[in-house]
């Protein structure tokens, strides 16, 4: 028969265990069903270590290991001490001592009285209480166990320690690591059956403490990740918690918590009006007064129960830049996306690349499809604001009678059909940033006067509202419109014009861009190539004479729109000029009416476009060219000279 493993606590059950533990020590056998297996497994790995049972000799105080082990396991201690201290409080009269352990056995921490102490040598802090140091006893086979233990009077091995009972309990933190254990040695008349219930219960109440600490210390990073200011107040205003972004954005220190919300905000009625109604709300537009300035931000609310709120704030400006990504609004292009070589796109880069080192409202002049909106992209993206909003607002899209709203917001009940809680223009959302006006020409002219006064103002006042916003925004506006006559015409205000005419920068249309239409061929034919899996394709010298040789109306965009076209219908890997679209076909046929200052096209223009196609594909070789012309060299010759053609360019190239 097997001996129970929590015995019920007797005179003659502690009279049988003394008479056992002398025959152990005498080398005799024990009688199993007396003796609890787990002190006769401890007893045995004393004997198996050579540790004498008549004396003890307690171990030097370990300074330094002590230092560094509460170094390492400061969160242990800190949390242990006060359970340990109530613990020894409530059983104060009965001689007790807790003691606090590492998993080596070195001891922590104890809570005792001074005379408590006396009565237990070896719970002093810096000893070593394990197996190997004391033998049997509760903390060293706790270690060795890992679970809940109590050592009665003489199941300890040492006859030294027979006085004593020892009740221990292992701790873990929030993760399951093993900690070390809590032990309470109280002499043995005191000692209760109940005792070791007690520890356990200390010890629990010490593993709940560190997943408190430990989820606390998880909100609290989680808290500081956050993009967004949190601050949780009492019912009376006071800070519980502040993240660091919250001090940033209010301009407090660290040491805000525990005060009162209104020692840092000007006239906090807010506040009070939020802990008084406790209702919930979200990314309510505030300006806060503080110290120094003021600050703008959307607050959320969150009550709970004991009539404290959490409070989120976003920045205005970073929420503004948010929706603008969310609308699509991104600067994607840059310089390198622009391709051309001609003088004319040369100096109009130049001029862009300029604007982009400053803050002068810029316009760009030119005809639909030269690619305006590329242009300013790129500028916005050379320029201190490329990490800013860029907002694009196609002045001839918007309903006239939206216009006002669209552009400057409106508050709460400023039209029927509002929001009902007022919505910011693409001003607001541009703060920050760059703002492009396409087609600024087909801006309705009470718009205008309003777009006038924020470029003066640098403010921006809501439609039906009365408060005006300091806003920080570059302007990019583009038109395809003759505006001074316009301005002429009372189309469009003077005033206005030369408010945005600061820096004006000429676009060229492809028809002066003769020599890129082949350039942009290229880069267009790669692209759709790409896109379509179409990886070998010739286009004929041509076919390519006659795409350098339309007048492209259109421009870029009807070129890159004609190029798609060509290679998703090219069959048989070859785009030749049979597969042109009509328009093309029919400027070579019969020539076309020309356009103010330009010539109509005519056969030399073709012949010109040919022979540039030609000299690129033989890399300037002038006898291969005029055999693939099926014309004599003198007669090369001859056609360069006229058209004032360099073959050298083409060998450099």
């Amino acid at each position: 028969m097997k001996a129970p493993v929590n015995p019920p606590l007797s005179k003659e059950r502690m009279v049988a265990v003394s008479a056992q533990w002398r025959r152990f020590v005498a080398g005799m056998p024990v009688d199993e069903a007396i003796m609890r297996p787990v002190i006769l497994q401890s007893w045995q790995r004393c004997r198996q270590a050579g540790f004498r049972a008549d004396t003890l000799a307690l171990c030097p105080i370990d300074a330094a290991g002590l230092a560094r082990s509460i170094a390492e396991n400061q969160e242990l201690v800190d949390t242990a001490k006060q359970v340990m201290d109530r613990l020894a409080h409530s059983i104060h009269l009965s001689s007790s001592v807790v003691t606090l352990v590492d998993v080596s056995g070195l001891v922590l921490h104890v809570s005792a009285t001074r005379e408590d102490l006396e009565n237990v040598p070896y719970g002093a802090p810096g000893r070593r209480c394990d197996e190997t140091t004391l033998g049997t006893n509760g903390m060293g086979v706790c270690l060795v166990e890992r679970r809940p233990v109590h050592v009665i009077a003489s199941e300890h091995y040492s006859a030294s320690l027979h006085y004593l009972s020892c009740s221990a309990a292992p701790v873990h933190d929030s993760a399951g690591r093993f900690l070390g254990a809590i032990n309470l040695a109280i002499s043995t008349e005191n000692f209760h059956q109940h005792t070791l219930g007690l520890v356990e219960a200390a010890a629990h109440a010490i593993e709940e403490h560190l997943r408190l600490r430990s989820l606390a210390r998880t909100q609290r990073i989680i808290l500081e990740l956050l993009d967004d200011g949190v601050i949780v107040l009492a019912g009376d205003g006071t800070i519980t918690s502040i993240n660091r972004q919250a001090c940033a954005m209010l301009g407090l220190s660290a040491d805000a918590t525990g005060k009162n919300i209104r020692t840092f905000i000007r006239a906090s009625d807010v506040f009070k009006s939020i802990l008084a109604d406790g209702k919930t709300f979200h990314d309510r537009e505030v300006i806060f007064g503080l110290r120094h300035g003021e600050r703008s931000c959307a607050l959320s609310c969150a009550p709970f129960a004991d009539g404290g709120v959490i409070l989120t704030l976003r920045e205005t400006r970073r929420m503004r830049k948010y929706a603008a990504r969310v609308a699509g609004a991104k600067a994607v292009y840059t310089f390198d996306n622009i391709v051309g070589e001609s003088k004319a796109l040369r100096e109009a880069i130049r001029l862009a690349r300029v604007a982009s080192q400053g803050e002068a409202t810029t316009l760009l002049l030119g005809e639909s499809g030269t690619g305006k909106e590329l242009f300013a992209q790129a500028i916005h993206n050379a320029g201190n604001r490329s990490k800013g909003p860029f907002v694009v607002v196609n002045c001839g899209a918007l309903p006239r009678n939206l216009v006002q709203s669209e552009l400057f917001g409106y508050v709460a009940g400023a039209f029927s059909g509002a929001l009902k809680e007022g919505s910011p223009g693409k001003f607001e959302l541009a703060d920050g940033g760059t703002i492009f006006l396409d087609e600024i020409g087909e801006m309705p002219l009470e718009a205008q006067v309003s777009l006038l006064r924020l470029l003066q103002e640098s403010e921006v006042t809501r439609l039906g509202g009365q408060e005006a916003k300091r806003i920080n925004v570059r302007i990019i506006a583009a038109t395809n419109k003759d505006l001074p006559t316009a301005v002429r015409n009372n189309a469009f205000r003077g005033d206005l014009y030369y408010r945005l005419n600061v820096l004006s920068i000429q676009i060229p249309p492809l028809r002066h861009r003769e020599d890129d239409v082949l350039l942009l061929t290229r880069v267009f034919m790669d692209k759709f190539k790409r896109s379509l899996c179409k990886p070998e394709l010739e286009v004929t010298r041509e076919a390519m004479a006659a795409l350098a040789a339309h007048h492209w109306p259109g421009n870029v965009r009807e070129l890159e729109n004609c190029i798609e076209r060509l290679v998703n219908v090219a069959c048989d890997g070859r785009i030749d000029i049979a597969d042109l679209p009509q328009d093309v076909m029919a400027d070579m046929v019969r020539g076309r009416q020309p356009l103010p200052g330009e010539a109509a096209m005519s056969l030399k223009r073709i012949q010109k476009a040919l022979i540039l196609e030609t000299l690129r594909e033989t890399g300037g070789n002038f006898r291969r060219t005029s055999t693939l012309l099926n014309i004599s060299r003198t007669t090369l010759y001859a056609k360069l000279k006229q058209y004032g053609i360099t073959a050298d360019s083409f060998r450099a190239s």
